[in-house]
């Protein structure tokens, strides 16, 4: 496995530290390799975030018994672990895809927030993945367009894990957080997993639902689906609301 990371600066979430989702991926794959020889598609991977995710900054992988740490010198960024996803049940898939796919050109962040910028929420059509966050149909739920991009796929056209954990992570706090809340969320801890990535072209859905709150925790489900209503990936979240 590798024993460095490093998160260049176009994979950020807030403007100055890496998007979570794709993080959370990219630390997946690492302890899939260490722990259990797969390349992302195994089984669900805990991710915390311990502190905001340098760019640019080669980091070490550490393992420690069954976590792998990842380490700016002293600073411990984030750890992995084995994880579970099989307590959700996510909603359905949509139906309405006419209402999926206008999803894909409204919603997100404002333009004057620190997430215009994320790489699941903003940005062009090849460098983003363009997942903008909507609330509902119905309080609690999110939903949200994704059309895969050749610019985020392996050799065989299939979109790669990093980018999927993406696209489960912004769409759960738009379920997860009140509407009329816009305090900026942080994701604190994040499990998915990937269970068959989407082709290039082929239109998805990320659902998002709310699980609970507690005090400035909380917790949500995504589930990404094709139109076809194949499920691609699973995840939770749990997030931090900022004073």
């Amino acid at each position: 496995m590798d024993t460095t990371l490093t998160i260049e600066r176009c994979f950020n979430g807030p403007k100055l530290s890496g998007n979570g989702g794709y993080v959370g991926g990219r630390l997946a794959q690492a302890f899939g390799q260490a722990f259990g020889g797969d390349d992302g598609y195994g089984g669900a991977v805990e991710i915390t975030f311990r502190a905001p995710i340098p760019m640019e900054t080669t980091m070490a992988l550490d393992r420690a018994g069954d976590v792998l740490r990842l380490m700016d010198g002293a600073t411990l960024v984030c750890e992995a672990r084995a994880g579970s996803v099989d307590h959700l049940t996510p909603p359905p898939p949509p139906t309405d895809w006419h209402d999926v796919m206008k999803r894909g050109t409204e919603g997100g962040s404002p333009e004057d927030s620190d997430f215009n910028w994320c790489l699941v929420c903003g940005r062009d059509v090849g460098d983003g993945l363009r997942v903008f966050g909507t609330a509902g149909p119905g309080r609690g739920r999110s939903l949200s367009c994704y059309v895969p991009n050749a610019a985020h796929a392996d050799a065989s056209g299939r979109i790669k894990p990093e980018f999927v954990w993406g696209t489960l992570d912004c769409p759960g706090a738009w379920a997860a957080q009140d509407p009329d809340d816009w305090r900026p969320a942080l994701t604190g801890r994040m499990t998915a997993k990937v269970i068959e990535p989407p082709l290039v072209g082929e239109r998805c859905a990320v659902v998002g639902w709310r699980i609970g709150v507690d005090g400035r925790k909380l917790y949500s489900g995504t589930a990404l689906y094709t139109e076809q209503g194949r499920l691609c990936a699973i995840g939770h979240c749990t997030w931090i609301v900022l004073k």
